[in-house]
């Protein structure tokens, strides 16, 4: 990650009791902060509602936009859309502890938190495990010269399993073994 940028920080000092609310946009020169991001680009915007007690802060995030990425099935780029919801809670303590991974303990001396790295890993959550053309509106951006190479594949191995399915020449000697065990 690269230096804080003034964009994703909060300031505690700013801040007033009860709720809180800002706007972060995740775009390309976001990602060019972090080297080996998976993504080409994105447009996200991350709405935040903070809200501000005594001992807490409590964050809700809601990310809504698209992400450019490579589709696991036809290797097209497409445009996969993101609408997913987080939550965070920061609890003053008397000294910063980011072990727990629900709950950030950031020191009463502390005027400041940048949110940039949360939002990245965030985002990367937000991305399906699976991504495919399957789950976008027609047409379809698929790869149809990859998707035929595909069928052309499955057929062969489908060839394949059914040959395996006929009875080999059994050595008897094999037989023979197999009977010691019964």
């Amino acid at each position: 990650m690269g230096a804080k940028s003034k964009a994703y920080l909060v300031e505690f000092n700013k801040l007033k009791t009860g709720l809180n609310e800002f706007s972060f946009v995740l775009d390309d020169k976001f990602l060019q902060d972090f080297e080996y991001s998976p993504f080409e680009s994105a447009n996200i915007e991350v709405a935040l509602k903070l809200t501000k007690t005594e001992t807490l802060y409590d964050l809700k995030f809601h990310f809504k936009g698209l992400v450019k990425v490579v589709c696991d099935t036809c290797t097209e780029d497409i445009d996969l859309p993101i609408d997913e919801k987080f939550g965070l809670i920061m609890r003053l303590s008397e000294a910063n502890n980011f072990e727990d991974s629900e709950i950030i303990y950031i020191a009463r001396t502390e005027i400041e938190y940048d949110l940039k790295q949360y939002l990245y890993e965030s985002m990367l959550l937000a991305v399906p495990q699976r991504k495919s053309c399957d789950d976008l509106p027609d047409p379809k951006p698929c790869n149809e010269e990859v998707l035929k190479k595909l069928a052309t594949v499955e057929k062969i191995e489908e060839d394949d399993d059914d040959d395996d399915d006929e009875p080999e020449n059994d050595d008897p000697r094999w037989n023979k073994l197999k009977d010691l065990l019964n």
